[in-house]
């Protein structure tokens, strides 16, 4: 396993936004996908991370990943556009006061289609349905090149950023090689 530099920047809201309208076009919905079989689930992490070195939850035991999304204060929320899956969001709820939004993406074939926006102001409001005093994530500079402008666009301020060395498998071992699609 090689690793490389990530540079890493940690954003917050520590009130809810003011605007949360939502505007997604009249085809999609959103859903919650309650205990999402691991096969599903990996098909969204893939499909949405695939190009931005989203390989933590690949390399993951399997018995690992089944406990995070069975449980409970795991949150997954769909993105649907006529019926197909464009992206999806997990929350972590384990904290009585934080909300953290561990994944945020859309599939390649929605971005850049005015989806993303609408998806992530009504994960926003619904992270903050919980009686919570902070939301946050953390982003990257392998992550969509426009992820660390949209977060802060959207209500997002940055507060640590650090470096860190992301594990990325050899060519040899590469979990991506290894999925059936």
């Amino acid at each position: 396993m090689i690793e490389i530099e990530a540079k890493t920047w940690w954003l917050q809201q520590i009130k809810a936004p003011d605007n949360t309208d939502i505007k997604l076009p009249k085809q999609s919905t959103i859903m919650r996908a309650v205990k999402p079989t691991r096969s599903f689930y990996l098909f969204l992490y893939t499909e949405v991370g695939r190009h931005f070195q989203w390989y933590n939850r690949l390399m993951m035991p399997a018995e690992e990943l089944e406990e995070i999304l069975h449980d409970p204060l795991n949150e997954f929320l769909v993105l649907y556009i006529n019926g197909v899956p464009g992206g999806f969001a997990e929350l972590d709820l384990h904290s009585d006061y934080q909300t953290e939004l561990v994944y945020f993406g859309l599939t390649p074939e929605f971005t850049g289609k005015g989806l993303g926006k609408p998806f992530l102001k009504y994960v926003m409001r619904h992270a903050w349905e919980r009686n919570i005093s902070k939301f946050w994530l953390h982003t990257c500079n392998l992550d969509h090149p426009s992820a660390l402008g949209f977060y802060t666009k959207n209500g997002f301020e940055i507060y640590d950023e650090d470096t860190v060395q992301q594990p990325v498998p050899d060519a040899n071992s590469d979990p991506y090689k290894k999925l059936p699609w």
